[in-house]
């Protein structure tokens, strides 16, 4: 089998925009929560999420349109432009694959709702029918055709908060098996509107109203941890078969080498409590790299913050890690971000290069006492020193989609 590599990674977040932005955000535990301004959020509950501060420009009169109608395509543009630039990759080939995740539609109900001049259900159902009111999944897709050409393979994953690794893990088992030479794979999402916002609401899932006592809002494994905040953004990372990549005198970040993932099936927005399906996929990934568990040295947990995800997924890595749990650091970005949905997998992918790379782990910012059942070895609320040369990644979504990514400083990383 072939070795998979990372040549180019690029990231939009809640926090900063652009690799070094990231990276020093994450150094410094930024918290990228704040009172939503994207809309009017007075009539609901939920009144804080995790925005993009710093919005794309485009100068093509296309792409401006589609970023006006729906903000995760600009998100995706501008972090695989950063990664493909990165990577030096200026146009896609035949032996290439785009593999991209994302979750809903952007719907524009207010566009058509209310038809012109009161003229009733009529004219109401002949604008539902004839007006763009819906922006589809591939739109993002076909904007980096546009920009790079055609790759062999162009896909759009969708399967909510465990696509951003899904797509990234499919891409290295492409390339392992000798399908493709390059991929452009990640993740990108906002839910940050009335429809996503009131949504998960509905749902019971986020954290409502403001932080108390100054604390952080977003709380993974924390005994007050009061809920998911929302967040946006997007990820992307270039991988490319070793050799080629070392042969073209590229620089290799970080290499790619386990992929595992499982469905529970256990309920619509519910883990399953005893961790199952969550155990066997880290278990997965394991095999599929060939290394033992006391291989990996730092844990990026999906850690959401919510009463049900947390210990659920402490009690899945207790079980996997029996003989190594109390030594290996954990850490929950989402402290900083948010959930960014179909983005978070990704995103957390690029803070771990940040581990391998700058040796440091990212803090939990909302940790200051661990929940019951939560116990793990905890990165506290600032940022630790740690020499990383293995790290596992773990996103889990609805539906009980689980998936985890394990990553290695191989001898070639020269980042």
């Amino acid at each position: 089998m072939r070795r998979v590599v990372i040549t180019g990674f690029g990231i939009v977040s809640p926090i900063g925009t652009g690799a070094e932005a990231f990276f020093a955000a994450l150094e410094a535990g930024k918290n990228g929560i704040a009172p939503i301004t994207r809309f009017d959020a007075s009539g609901l509950d939920v009144r804080y999420a995790g925005e993009v501060k710093e919005q794309p420009v485009f100068d093509d009169d296309i792409e401006r349109a589609l970023v006006r109608r729906d903000p995760k395509v600009g998100f995706a543009l501008q972090a695989a432009s950063e990664a493909l630039n990165m990577a030096r990759v200026a146009s896609f080939s035949r032996d290439d694959l785009i593999h991209i995740g994302t979750s809903l539609e952007s719907f524009f109900f207010r566009e058509f709702s209310v038809a012109p001049d009161n003229q009733g259900e009529d004219a109401f159902l002949q604008r539902l029918l004839t007006h763009p009111w819906r922006l589809p999944l591939d739109a993002a897709l076909n904007a980096l055709r546009k920009r790079y050409g055609d790759p062999g393979q162009a896909v759009t994953n969708c399967s909510a908060c465990a696509v951003g690794a899904q797509t990234i893990g499919q891409a290295f088992h492409a390339l392992r098996d000798g399908r493709f030479s390059l991929a452009l794979a990640g993740g990108f999402d906002s839910v940050i509107n009335p429809l996503g916002v009131g949504g998960f609401q509905l749902l019971g899932a986020p954290a409502i109203g403001a932080p108390k006592n100054g604390a952080a809002l977003c709380r993974p494994f924390d005994a007050n941890r009061a809920g998911l905040v929302l967040g946006e953004g997007a990820g992307f990372v270039v991988l490319e078969e070793r050799e080629q990549a070392l042969a073209a005198g590229k620089t290799v970040y970080a290499e790619v080498n386990g992929y595992g993932a499982t469905l529970d099936a256990h309920a619509l927005s519910a883990p399953d409590p005893d961790g199952d399906g969550a155990a066997r996929a880290m278990l997965a990934a394991l095999a599929d790299a060939g290394l033992p568990a006391a291989t990996v040295d730092h844990i990026n947990a999906h850690g959401t913050g919510t009463h049900l995800n947390d210990p659920t997924e402490a009690h899945a890595i207790r079980r996997v890690f029996a003989d190594s749990w109390e030594r290996i650091p954990v850490t929950a970005v989402k402290s900083m971000m948010g959930h960014s949905i179909a983005a978070a997998g990704a995103m957390e992918v690029i803070a771990c290069l940040y581990t391998l790379l700058r040796g440091m782990i990212p803090p939990n910012i909302g940790l200051e006492k661990t929940g019951s059942g939560c116990e793990l070895h905890h990165v506290g609320q600032q940022a630790m020193p740690f020499a990383a040369q293995c790290v596992l990644t773990n996103s889990f979504g609805f539906g009980g989609q689980n998936a985890t990514l394990i990553l290695t400083r191989s001898d070639a990383c020269n980042g």
